[in-house]
C-alpha cells in the first residue's frame, strides 16, 4: 500500500512542542499533583466530608495532563489547534498527516489525564470514609 508523499509513516512520531515548552508542562503536572496531595491532606485533617474531595478532580486532571504532555511531547492545546511550539516560536503545521497524528495523540493524553484524575480523586474518597 503506498503512502502519499506528505503523509508519515505509520511507525514516525512527531511532537509539537520543544523543551521549553516541556519544561512548562512538567512543572505544571508537579505543582498540580502536588497541590492536589496537600489539599486532600488539609481536607482530611479538617475532617471535611467525603464528597469534599470530589473538588480534587480538576487538580489531579490537570497535574497530570502536564505529566503526560511532557512525556508526549505534544500540548493538547497546540494540537487542537494545529500548531507547534518547538521553543522558536508557535508556527502552523502544514502536513494534514502529522495534523491528525497529534490530534490522535492528544485525544489520548486527555483520557489518560482524565483516568488519571479520576483514579486518584477515588483514591481520595476512598481513604476518607475509611
Amino acid at each position: 500500500m503506498n503512502q502519499a508523499s506528505n503523509s508519515l509513516p505509520s511507525n514516525e512520531v512527531c511532537f509539537n512542542i520543544g523543551p521549553k515548552e516541556r519544561q512548562k508542562r512538567l512543572i505544571i503536572g508537579i505543582v498540580g499533583i502536588a497541590a492536589g496531595t496537600i489539599a486532600f491532606v488539609l481536607m482530611r485533617a479538617a475532617v471535611a466530608p467525603w464528597w469534599a474531595n470530589l473538588a480534587l478532580l480538576p487538580i489531579f486532571f490537570a497535574g497530570a495532563s502536564g505529566l503526560i504532555q511532557w512525556r508526549e511531547k505534544t500540548c493538547v492545546a497546540f494540537a487542537r489547534r494545529g500548531v507547534r511550539n518547538l521553543d522558536s516560536g508557535i508556527e502552523a503545521i502544514e502536513d494534514e498527516a502529522e495534523k491528525q497524528a497529534l490530534n490522535e495523540r492528544a485525544a489520548k493524553i486527555s483520557m489518560k489525564s482524565f483516568a488519571f484524575g479520576a483514579l486518584a480523586t477515588a483514591f481520595a474518597v476512598f481513604l476518607s470514609v475509611i
